[in-house]
């Protein structure tokens, strides 16, 4: 499949060193830093650059420039909110591309500077704070009240606020595409920004997932269509809110539906598959760096005696929708970037 297996490998090794290898580098350069830094600083310095290194193995391993390209792109955003001088930054990639450029082969040199060049530049462009889509639909206002409540800590609210509108009469689908989603989206720009701590995210993530929960028996209404679909996250992943969305919307449309949740073992999901037999799979991944993961989970899949060649594999998450073809080059069958989309192309690729 053409994926640099040998420098990713390489890639990451370096995780266990460099960090404390660039840390002092930085300090060489900077005396004064090295006075001020405290403890914690320190040991998030040592964090960002093996985050760097996580990201860039998994992207020189795919092959796409851009998903190493939109994680900078994210980290200049973030490290902005907190102050952090952007020629700092762009000084500790120069020093990850010297350190790297000494145990690296010429040839895979030309392909990791082309990388951390673009990086460079990134950091050091003027240019706006990414911002997540507005709520711009019919029920923003809903939206934006179900968002202060989460905000406030007042989960009881949001909840309420919710099961009164679903009573009513407005449909569960359009909870999930027109509150859930775009809220989730500004909770996680309001993080990025410095505006909430990882505390209020983690808080308000928590919460949506127990609305939704409390939301099931308006989902089993849908007509059974004899199809089964089974929806997992690949091990390390830990977002697992899209992808019970996704299992949700299929279990409105009458599949039956088995979500296994976050941080999958890889021998798990296959032995499971083996014994549901389902028509359909989908792989969650939010991270880059788990890329590499969901491409052996396909693997592996494809070669189970015990699952029938015709499953269809689809994936989404964010690498996905930033890559165009990633999917395919890792053996997928489908990428949908939706909930909606997903059960669109599920039916379809079952029929065909």
């Amino acid at each position: 499949m053409g994926k640099n297996d040998s420098l990713n490998k390489k890639l990451l090794d370096l995780k266990s060193t460099l960090p404390a290898t660039i840390l002092a580098d930085h300090f060489k350069l900077r005396p004064d830093m090295a006075q001020s830094y405290s403890l914690h600083q320190k040991e998030n310095f040592q964090k960002d650059v093996a985050w760097i290194l996580s990201f860039l193995a998994e992207a020189v391993w795919a092959g796409q420039p851009v998903l190493f390209e939109e994680f900078v792109s994210w980290l200049k955003t973030f490290l902005s909110s907190v102050r952090v001088p952007m020629k700092d930054v762009a000084e500790s990639f120069d020093l990850i591309k010297t350190r790297i450029n000494e145990v690296c082969s010429e040839e895979e040199n030309e392909l990791i500077n082309l990388f951390l060049t673009k990086a460079v530049i990134i950091l050091l462009t003027e240019d706006q704070v990414v911002s997540m889509p507005a709520m711009d639909n019919h029920l923003s206002p809903f939206a934006q009240n179900y968002l202060d409540y989460l905000l406030k800590g007042d989960r009881n609210s949001a909840l309420s606020l919710v099961l009164e509108d679903v009573k009513a009469g407005v449909p569960v689908k359009e909870i999930y595409v027109q509150v859930f989603q775009p809220v989730q989206y500004e909770i996680g720009r309001l993080w990025q920004t410095n505006k909430i701590s990882v505390a209020q995210e983690h808080f308000c993530t928590g919460a949506t997932q127990l609305v939704m929960s409390q939301l099931y028996p308006y989902l089993f209404t849908g007509e059974k269509k004899s199809k089964k679909m089974v929806t997992t996250c690949v091990p390390g992943e830990l977002h697992e809110m899209g992808a019970r969305m996704v299992t949700d919307f299929f279990e409105m449309q009458g599949w039956d539906t088995y979500y296994l949740g976050a941080n999958m073992p890889i021998e798990s999901v296959v032995r499971y598959l083996g014994e549901i037999k389902p028509q359909c799979l989908a792989i969650s991944a939010t991270m880059t760096f788990h890329v590499s993961a969901v491409e052996e989970m396909i693997r592996k899949i494809r070669s189970a005696p015990d699952i029938s060649p015709d499953l269809k594999i689809l994936v989404g998450g964010y690498p996905f929708k930033v890559a165009e073809g990633l999917w395919a080059s890792i053996g997928a069958d489908g990428y949908a970037p939706n909930a909606t989309e997903a059960i669109e192309m599920a039916n379809k690729l079952a029929t065909a």
